[in-house]
């Protein structure tokens, strides 16, 4: 699906290699090798500050699908969910496959080969850590189900599971699932909330960008 999906692209000129710059419907893009994400787990992890990847990773991914909504004409919750997992694997994270859906609650799904895994096993951890993946799905999430959305990992490879296993929802749906005080406690929710909720509620085109510092200068101060 993936593969088709890109030659799709290619062939409509959609997704562009050209003057030393990648562009899917003029969103610039770029090629990540799978370590760089792997190393910038293990420095969060090291310094204690997982939270601030998590909240970092939920920016990106609110961004980066609101542009993928907009400059596509995406105008339901399945056509977001859709062509965002499709691009997601077509981006080298992991083969993914959704287990249940349901816009506006949650998304259900699985990650077979996460590719950043293989530069952090030597952590020693019992909780799931990949917070990079958590943290963009939750942030696309918000299109998806129109709410402000967290994500949880449920299963991790790096501790033995034979899948990463992902839950992304609604504070309603997590409460439900009686997820909620895991997910507040693994991110820190008490900090990071109220800063996910005013981007949440501000983002446009014109405000992205003072939302963006405001952001990033919350996590490089001791604030949170």
């Amino acid at each position: 699906m993936a593969i088709g999906l890109l030659a799709k692209l290619l062939m409509t000129q959609q997704l562009r290699f050209e003057n030393g710059l990648i562009t899917l419907k003029n969103i610039h893009m770029c090629l990540l090798p799978s370590f760089f994400i792997g190393e910038l787990t293990r420095y969060f992890y090291e310094e204690k500050r997982m939270h601030h990847l998590y909240l970092l990773s939920w920016m990106w991914g609110f961004v980066l699908v609101k542009q993928i909504k907009t400059k596509f004409k995406l105008n339901t919750p399945a056509k977001i969910y859709s062509l965002g997992m499709d691009l997601t694997e077509s981006m080298g994270i992991g083969l993914y496959k959704t287990h249940d859906y349901f816009p506006g609650k949650y998304t259900h799904f699985k990650i077979l080969n996460n590719p950043y895994l293989e530069y952090v096993k030597n952590i020693k951890t019992k909780e799931p850590i990949d917070y990079f993946i958590s943290g963009f799905m939750a942030g696309g999430g918000c299109y998806v189900h129109n709410s402000l959305c967290q994500n949880i990992e449920l299963k991790c490879i790096i501790r033995g599971d034979k899948c990463c296993d992902f839950l992304t929802g609604t504070e309603k749906e997590l409460k439900k699932r009686g997820l909620w005080m895991e997910t507040k406690k693994r991110y820190k929710l008490d900090k990071i909330y109220p800063i996910q909720k005013k981007f949440y509620k501000n983002y446009s085109d014109k405000t992205e960008a003072k939302l963006i510092k405001q952001m990033i200068d919350a996590v490089q101060s001791s604030k949170i």
